[in-house]
């Protein structure tokens, strides 16, 4: 079974750590688990920074730390085999002579162990009792304690009226520290905004340029391209115009000859 977690383990100390000790164990788990360096959640942080102001607060006063160190030696005594119920030495007795004297003592010791054993369960019980209403009294005086102590490690020596403009200027502060935070995480979200609207203006004015240059580019190819289609259409016109002069000047240079011919025929 597992062993039960003490104020003492909590602190990280033996049941005889010094005064000393105990407040110097209780500065360091408290400056730990105030700087945030403990990777737990703040709800189980600030559970464990209760539990170690009761723990201090109870080992720190002579009369509370022996109450609760006679409730642990009672908790051992009560996890041990003989207060579980466990089994009692067995003594074998054998080949004895059993005289009238031997028999008297025998019982007489057999009435006193049985004696001692119902004082020590009558001791043990009240003991029980007695432990059972001290830590009652006990956790519900500490926790009206811790609230006291937290208050007393916090504002020191400060009156109620101290205590009161403190926590009122405390409050103010949050109020203030959380309403800059929205006005900063809203200065943040129209930044955000605003940039986001200009990187799509240059996209969509991108988009436009690339549109228009691609629109100038097409236009400009289509003009050299009717460009060439009439320059082509003109040359062939030219040679067209110079295939038909040529077979002209052919025509007539054979009827001059046919003419010449007649002539001199």
């Amino acid at each position: 079974m597992k062993a039960k977690t003490t104020l003492y383990d909590l602190l990280g100390l033996t049941p005889d750590a010094t005064e000393a000790e105990i407040q110097a164990a209780h500065r360091r788990l408290i400056e730990r688990y105030q700087s945030g360096q403990h990777g737990l959640p703040p709800v189980d942080a600030d559970n464990r920074i209760k539990a170690i102001k009761e723990a201090v607060w109870i080992l720190s006063e002579p009369g509370r730390r022996a109450a609760y160190d006679a409730s642990l030696v009672h908790a051992a005594f009560a996890a041990s085999p003989l207060a579980e119920g466990g089994t009692p030495l067995k003594v074998e007795i054998s080949d004895v002579k059993w005289t009238p004297g031997r028999i008297m003592l025998t019982v007489i010791g057999g009435l006193m162990i049985v004696g001692m054993v119902i004082q020590i369960f009558f001791s043990l019980f009240a003991f029980k009792q007695a432990g059972r209403v001290a830590s009652g009294e006990m956790a519900s005086e500490a926790q009206e304690r811790v609230m006291a102590a937290e208050r007393r490690q916090m504002y020191g020596n400060m009156s109620e009226a101290e205590i009161a403009e403190q926590e009122r200027r405390e409050r103010q502060e949050r109020a203030d520290s959380a309403s800059r935070y929205d006005q900063e995480r809203q200065e943040r979200a129209r930044r955000d905004e605003e940039r986001r609207r200009e990187e799509a203006l240059r996209e969509r004015t991108y988009y436009a340029d690339r549109v228009s240059s691609d629109l100038e580019r097409a236009e400009q190819a289509a003009r050299q391209q009717a460009e060439r289609d009439q320059r082509q259409k003109e040359e062939a016109e030219r040679r067209a115009e110079m295939e038909e002069q040529r077979r002209v000047q052919e025509r007539l240079s054979r009827e001059r000859a046919r003419w010449q011919q007649e002539l001199r025929n």
